[in-house]
């Protein structure tokens, strides 16, 4: 388990670049970013190490996200400033979205999913795995379809896909043809971090999660990572005990804080 500051540093760093916003601004070293607000991920300031030396690093925070007609939001993390969410809840910032960081081995998950598949789930051996390096129609078809969001984030989902780092695999298993499972790795050292895992809704209880999460695996192992790492949602209970059952230990925990009302700073 990461037990200290900079590790925990590292990591959100590594996270940051697995989504990476259209737009970009720094207050000093603190990253800001913006993407028609769409996620909280692409659209919050990564609030990482000591504090910025301005002191009006709270009102250039503000009028950037005035600016893209956006709230202002931050991500805090166990890598954040000491008392920065005391302060921002002081100044008016919401608690939003408290989500876990966890933790495996690759080699470890490999093993445990498919122990579990070989002994509960046989037939998840059988599905077909399909691995591209760039996105393709045929995931996006399939990603937006399984999360049930609307043709106009296509584009946004389109982007971001390219502009993450390589190495990266979009993954699709398949049953007989149909898309049953998806995600998403993209391995940066001996870390793999993976996104948009889904299952499709009419094949749950089947073990497809133990069979996404292998794929993924499998795939990340053969790019170089050693260890591996997801974000999820604090409350998504059913993820959190899959992850667990595979091995994962959660390293710590985020939230974000939001300002939705910025008129005051900037009618001031």
């Amino acid at each position: 388990m990461l037990t200290n500051v900079n590790s925990f540093e590292k990591l959100d760093l590594i996270a940051a670049n697995t989504w990476p916003a259209e737009q970009c601004a720094a207050v000093e070293h603190w990253l800001l970013r913006a993407s028609q607000g769409i996620t909280k991920r692409a659209n919050s300031v990564l609030a990482i190490g000591s504090y910025p030396k301005a002191t009006d690093w709270l009102a250039r925070v503000e009028q950037f996200y005035h600016n893209q007609g956006l709230p202002a939001i931050f991500h805090v993390s166990d890598a954040s400033p000491a008392q920065l969410d005391d302060h921002l809840m002081a100044q008016g910032y919401e608690m939003d979205t408290p989500c876990l960081m966890m933790t495996a081995d690759c080699s470890s998950v490999a093993q445990i999913a498919l122990e579990r598949l070989s002994n509960q789930y046989p037939s998840s051996l059988l599905l077909d795995v399909e691995v591209s390096p760039t996105v393709t129609k045929e995931w996006l078809d399939a990603f937006l379809l399984l999360e049930n969001y609307p043709e106009a984030r296509r584009s946004f989902y389109q982007d971001l896909s390219e502009r993450m780092p390589t190495s990266k695999g979009f993954v699709l298993l398949k049953d007989q043809g149909q898309i049953v499972a998806l995600g998403t790795a993209i391995v940066e050292g001996e870390w793999a971090g993976f996104v948009n895992v889904i299952v499709h809704e009419d094949h749950r209880g089947k073990g497809l999660g133990y069979a996404i999460l292998h794929a993924l695996t499998a795939w990340s192992i053969l790019q170089g990572a050693t260890q591996q790492y997801l974000q999820v949602i604090a409350t998504n209970v059913p993820a959190v005990t899959l992850y667990e059952k595979l091995g994962y230990q959660t390293q710590y925990g985020y939230h974000y804080r939001v300002k939705y009302d910025l008129t005051a700073l900037v009618s001031s």
